[in-house]
């Protein structure tokens, strides 16, 4: 009997690891991709001659209709063009080769009109039937016009009546040609003649084919990644995504054995499940989307960590290995409820206040977590189940290996709490000291301006940068010489150049690359890197980033107290803050630069918190029914002891995912990754001596009280 459920459980295992790595490979050559991982331009823009009145929204629904069409003349695959708020239009152009001239022909507003020599307009652009290349008489490129009925007699009227004198062409308010008249046109046809390009000629007869904008676009922030750093950032992600999956595998089969294994089954089935559920949801993976897959998987083991410490403790208590498995399921299930639904609540805030590659993140992770918790709940439980029929799982004895109960250790964690206060108020003084004193590290996305990464194809020194900067009034941008991305290399080997300036227009961008081109020698591909962002959008992201940290708390507060109390909530939101304050001390302390990624980062490390936090206290309350004779200070410690081991455990297994992302993720993401490394250490730290300690002091201060009284 045993024999054959053997070979039952080893067959399905089998089936299901040959199914989920068919899954990975089919589902990861249809993944979309962002314009991070492969490459293109992506704009922000506003309206900002909108009338009040009932047909904004009218208007800027044809401007979305307008700039697809021109996109689609582009030949782009795949782009999102996507109406936000009231007053913005988002662009993105994945794998866009010419990314300067495509934001030229987007959001140029392209209004033309016929003006006579009294100034009044005789046709403009609304009745246009076709703008196409052709020659003029000269054989030069020009761009011929051809207008509609209407258009037709109004512009043959206004050639008999203004023969021999001239028509002026205006393009957006702009004088681009004044051609005297020299015979009657009955037939609707013009030409604008110039100096042409063939690129300009194509550009601007798409313009005016596609129709002239009715509202004129302000570039609010603009993000163009050149194919290369987008390659590199999807080789550098997919090694950092295996080393973190291989590393926490092999924690969890060193450390559990055979429970291990069966986890290490659900885990490899819950990678490819989060894959084929986000390819069914359409989502877009981006480099933060990548982190946020990377770190689900951390977190996908705390599931199954608190799963198998529960199972342990019942076998301790002398149960067989098939009632210890369903008692720890039933018991595990409701931390492994509420831990999630709290990190859900501050992926849905994120996914709600956050644009673009970030709300990719919050997706992601939101993925991750609910298939997380089918895959431990399910998947895993199925297969211990069949595997406790078999010699797999060992005896409880040799299984625990004669280990002691983690709360008879002697361990006394409330002890430790006026330390722990006096430690990390002196770590936060000295960071909000720094702060007062240095500032924090804005990035572009907070202050506003642009941001080139060049690849110089040679060596250099910042002085030669600074000296070609000089001539536009920027000698004092500030320069960074990005790491080679070959592994072992140092700094003063890169031929890469990070500068960041007050914002710039496009055109002074194009004078700046045109001048390190000279100096250089270089192609166009060789600037990989371009994030221009307007003030508007920098002082936005900080009111975003404040609204959107208060309704995670609030929501946490909210759900913590229905499901436990009061006290709880207040407790683990001060923890909550001391966690944010420590990234805070940790930026301003080491410099490091701020960006829309910090966000995210702060508002997952909010989520994993309390997700520690919420296990301890859920331990609490059952202990407090199950050791009445104990006081609330052993009980808490007692709880505090019995997770113990599963806090370190989900915790190092988180790390070692973020480590693998440290080492192989690249600059982009590094500040990101640094601020969860950060985050994950001291969400463990204030879990275990600050949280739970606290609630402890507060609840016996109100009983003393009570009995007082």
């Amino acid at each position: 009997m045993q024999r054959k459920r053997l070979l039952i459980l080893v067959f399905i295992i089998v089936l299901l690891l040959a199914g989920s790595a068919a899954a990975v490979w089919r589902v990861a050559q249809e993944l979309n991709l962002g314009l991070d991982l492969r490459g293109g331009v992506y704009v922000l823009y506003r309206a900002v001659e909108t009338e009040d009145g009932a047909d904004d929204a009218d208007k800027l629904a044809r401007a979305v209709t307008i700039i697809r069409s021109r996109v689609d003349a582009l030949g782009v695959a795949e782009p999102n063009i996507q109406q936000e708020g009231q007053d913005r239009i988002r662009v993105e152009l994945p794998g866009i080769e010419d990314q300067r001239a495509a934001r030229e022909v987007i959001g140029k507003t392209a209004l033309l009109k016929f003006v006579g020599p009294d100034d009044e307009v005789i046709v403009s652009g609304d009745e246009l039937k076709d703008a196409f290349v052709g020659y003029d008489q000269y054989n030069r490129l020009a761009v011929s016009l051809e207008f509609n009925e209407t258009g037709r007699e109004k512009f043959a009227q206004a050639t008999e009546k203004f023969l021999g004198r001239q028509i002026a062409i205006y393009l957006d308010e702009e004088l681009i040609s004044a051609p005297r008249v020299d015979t009657v046109i009955p037939d609707g046809k013009a030409q604008i003649t110039g100096s042409f390009t063939a690129e300009e000629a194509a550009n601007l007869a798409l313009q005016l084919r596609s129709g002239a904008l009715p509202v004129q676009l302000q570039e609010l922030e603009i993000r163009s990644v050149g194919p290369q750093l987008g390659r590199d950032s999807l080789t550098r992600s997919v090694r950092a995504g295996a080393a973190g999956i291989i590393l926490v595998l092999l924690f969890m089969l060193a450390y559990y054995r055979t429970l291990g294994l069966m986890a290490a089954v659900g885990l490899i089935v819950y990678a490819a499940l989060v894959l084929v559920v986000m390819k069914v949801l359409n989502v877009t993976l981006t480099l933060p989307g990548i982190a946020g897959l990377i770190l689900s998987v951390g977190m996908a083991v705390d599931a199954n960590v608190i799963i198998f410490e529960r199972i342990k403790e019942e076998l301790r208590k002398g149960r067989t290995m098939r009632p210890a498995v369903e008692a720890g399921f039933s018991q595990a299930f409701r931390s492994i409820l509420d831990s999630n639904v709290t990190t859900l609540i501050a992926a849905a805030v994120l996914f709600q206040f956050a644009q673009g590659p970030v709300r990719g993140f919050a997706v992601t992770l939101s993925v991750g977590i609910l298939v997380s918790m089918f895959t431990a709940i399910v998947l895993t439980r199925y297969l211990l189940r069949q595997a406790a029929g078999t010699a797999l799982l060992p005896t409880p004895q040799s299984s625990l290996r004669q280990e002691t109960e983690p709360a008879k250790r002697g361990l006394n964690f409330i002890a430790w709490r006026k330390y722990a206060l006096i430690f990390s108020c002196l770590i936060i003084a000295t960071g909000m000291t720094a702060w007062a004193v240095r500032g924090l590290n804005y990035g572009v996305d907070f202050t506003g301006g642009t941001i080139m990464q060049i690849d110089l194809g040679q060596e250099f020194t910042l002085d030669e940068v600074r000296d070609t900067l000089a001539p536009f009034g920027l000698a004092g941008a500030a320069v960074q010489k990005v790491g080679s991305e070959q592994a072992g290399a140092e700094v003063e080997k890169s031929q890469e150049v990070l500068i960041r300036t007050p914002e710039l227009t496009a055109a002074e961008q194009d004078e700046i690359f045109a001048a390190f081109q000279e100096r250089f020698a270089l192609a166009e591909d060789a600037l990989i890197r371009v994030d221009n962002v307007g003030a508007a959008v920098g002082s936005e992201l900080q009111r975003q980033a404040v609204i959107a940290l208060l309704l995670a708390g609030l929501g946490m507060v909210i759900y913590i107290t229905i499901r436990f109390e009061f006290r709880f909530a207040v407790t683990a939101i001060i923890a909550l803050l001391h966690d944010a304050a420590m990234v805070l001390t940790f930026f301003a302390l080491f410099r490091q630069e701020l960006n829309s990624t910090f966000i995210a980062a702060v508002l997952t490390i909010l989520g994993y918190s309390i997700n520690d936090t919420i296990v301890i206290y859920d331990r609490i309350r059952e202990n407090m029914r199950l050791q009445r004779k104990e006081s609330v200070a052993e009980i808490v410690n007692n709880s505090i002891a019995q997770s113990l081991i599963r806090t370190i455990n989900t915790s190092l297994t988180t790390l070692l995912v973020l480590v693998t992302m440290l080492i192989f993720g690249g600059l982009t993401i590094r500040p990101f990754v640094s601020a969860l490394v950060v985050g994950v250490v001291f969400g463990t730290y204030s879990s275990i001596f600050l949280a739970s300690p606290l609630w402890q002091w507060w609840k016996e201060r109100r009983a003393k009280k009570e009995s007082l009284a």
